[in-house]
C-alpha cells in the first residue's frame, strides 16, 4: 500500500508541476485581454502556487520529497523537450521557389 501512496504522491507532484507552470504562463497567454481577464490570471498565478504550498506543508518527511521529485521531473522534461524543439525542430522555413 505504501508503494501505491508513493506513486500517487509522485503523480500529484507531476500534475501540480504542470498546473503551476501553466498558471504562471497565463499572464503571457492572456495579456491581450488582461483588462478583462485579470481575475482569471490572478486566480491562476496565486491559486496553483498556493495549492502546491499547502500540499507541501501538509506532507511530511519522505512523502514531501516524492512530491518535489514529481515536480522536478516535470520541470526537467519540460526543459529538455523545449531545448530539443528549439535546437532541432524549429528551423526557419526557407521560401520555396515558384515553379511554373
Amino acid at each position: 500500500m505504501s508503494v501505491l501512496y508513493a506513486v500517487i504522491i509522485f503523480l500529484a507532484g507531476l500534475f501540480l508541476g504542470i498546473r503551476l507552470l501553466a498558471g504562471l504562463y497565463s499572464v503571457i497567454d492572456l495579456w491581450y485581454t488582461i483588462s478583462t481577464a485579470w481575475p482569471v490570471v490572478l486566480r491562476r498565478v496565486l491559486g496553483w502556487p498556493g495549492v502546491t504550498l499547502v500540499i507541501l506543508l501538509l506532507l511530511g518527511g519522505g512523502w514531501r520529497w516524492l512530491f518535489i521529485a514529481g515536480m522536478a521531473t516535470h520541470l526537467l522534461v519540460y526543459v529538455v523537450v523545449t531545448f530539443a524543439i528549439v535546437h532541432t525542430g524549429a528551423r526557419k522555413m526557407e521560401p520555396t521557389p515558384v515553379v511554373e
